[in-house]
Order: structure tokens, then sequence, then C-alpha cells
């Protein structure tokens, strides 16, 4: 691949995939996230909060959810223990990474991981 994407947001494109996004009804910083490939199959993400940052004063407020951070969840990147969990760290399971594969392929999960560690997630 000669023009292989550089960054999430061009892998995204590359795919040809689409996002909807709609609010969770009893959260008000989380999102549902459906990504469909062009083919017409679906990745569904139930719940997923974004958070930036102002690294002066490390204010965090919600963000919607963008191609490009929605790519990253996939990756296993940006994810952090829910409250209810305990605090422990959140692994992505074997299964979640088998599904995340099929969906996009395995070049382009590998391809996807790559970006994602380049990008610092």
């Amino acid at each position: 691949m000669s023009d292989s994407p550089a960054n999430l947001s061009e892998l995204f494109r590359s795919l040809g995939l689409s996002l909807t996004i709609r609010p969770v009804d009893d959260d008000d910083e989380s999102w549902s996230c459906t990504l469909t490939r062009p083919d017409g199959a679906v990745y569904e993400i139930d719940a997923v909060s974004f958070f930036d940052v102002d690294p002066e004063t490390g204010e965090e407020w919600s963000v919607e959810p963008t191609p490009s951070r929605v790519m990253s969840v996939l990756a296993g990147g940006d994810v952090e223990p829910d409250e209810d969990d305990g605090g422990e760290p959140v692994d992505v399971t074997a299964e979640t990474e088998a599904a995340v594969r099929a969906f996009l392929g395995d070049g382009a999960y590998d391809l996807l991981l790559e970006l994602d560690e380049a990008e610092g997630s």
C-alpha cells in the first residue's frame, strides 16, 4: 500500500467506514457508537465517554466522539477503568479483539494498532 493511512482519521476514511453516534439515555457524558462498513456490516459500542484535558490545569470536559477517537477505542487505547469496576485496569479481551479484527480485517486491524500506538494512546 503506497498510500497507507498515516493516522486514525485517514484509516477510518480509507476503510470507507461511517459513524453514527447517539447519546446514551441515562448518562449525559456517554455515547452509543455504530461503525458501518461499505458492505453494511456493523460494529456497535454500547456506551463510551470521551474527555479532553487542559494540560496546564488538568481540567477535564466531555467531548463528542470523532472517527479517530472511536478508532482508538477499537484499538484498546483510551480505555480507563470504570468507577463501578473498582478502578481496576481494563484490558481489551481476546473476544473483543477478535470481533474488531473480524470487522476491520487483519491488515487494517494491525495498522490500527500501529497508528494508535504512534498517536500516543
